[in-house]
C-alpha cells in the first residue's frame, strides 16, 4: 500500500482538476477523509471541473447531505473586519476562482475566545487569535477540516472583488 504522500502526490483524488492543493493542506487529514467519503470528494472535484468564472452565485447540490457548492461574490476586507471561524459537521475546501485575498488559518486546540456554536449554520467565531496568513489565488485551493480554525476574506493591499467556491464536504466520522 502507498503511503499519505504518495496517493496525494499522485493525484488520481484530483478527478483531473486543474488546480493544485495549497500547501498549507493536511495531507493526512484529507487522505483519512477522501477514504472515507470518496464519492463527496469526487462530485466536489468533478464539479470544479467546469468554467466556475461562468457560474451564478448561489448553492449548487453535489452529493446529497454529503457535499455542496457555493459560488460567492464581494469585496475583501480589513483583516479586523475578517472573522476566525471553525466548522464541526463539514470540511471547507475554499478556492478563488477569481481575485486575490489572504486567509488565516491556526490549529483549533491553540484557538482562543470561542463564540457560541451555531449548530444550524455548522459554524463557530473565535475571537482575537495569531494565525498564518497565506496568499489565495486561482492557483490553489484550500482545504479546512473541523481542527482548522480559519480566517478567509482578508484584502491583499486594498479592498477587491472576489469570486470564490466554497464546497462542504461531511466529515466522515
Amino acid at each position: 500500500m502507498s503511503t499519505t504522500k504518495e496517493w496525494f502526490a499522485a493525484g488520481s483524488w484530483s478527478e483531473g482538476i486543474s488546480v493544485a492543493a495549497h500547501e498549507s493542506v493536511n495531507i493526512d487529514e484529507f487522505y483519512k477523509q477522501y477514504q472515507a467519503n470518496t464519492e463527496a470528494w469526487k462530485a466536489v472535484f468533478e464539479f470544479m471541473k467546469q468554467d466556475l468564472s461562468a457560474l451564478e452565485v448561489g448553492k449548487y447540490p453535489l452529493a446529497g447531505d454529503q457535499a455542496f457548492a457555493m459560488i460567492s461574490e464581494y469585496d475583501t476586507k480589513e483583516p479586523e473586519n475578517a472573522k476566525w471561524e471553525a466548522h464541526k459537521k463539514y470540511i471547507d475546501l475554499q478556492y478563488v476562482i477569481s481575485g486575490e485575498e489572504k486567509m488565516g488559518i491556526f490549529p483549533l486546540s491553540e484557538a482562543q475566545n470561542a463564540m457560541e456554536y451555531n449548530e444550524q449554520k455548522d459554524l463557530i467565531f473565535y475571537g482575537e487569535n495569531d494565525g498564518d496568513l497565506h496568499m489565495a489565488t486561482p492557483e490553489a485551493f484550500f482545504l479546512f477540516f473541523p481542527e482548522d480554525v480559519h480566517r478567509p476574506c482578508i484584502k491583499v493591499d486594498e479592498s477587491a472583488p472576489v469570486k470564490k467556491l466554497v464546497a462542504k464536504i461531511a466529515v466522515a466520522k
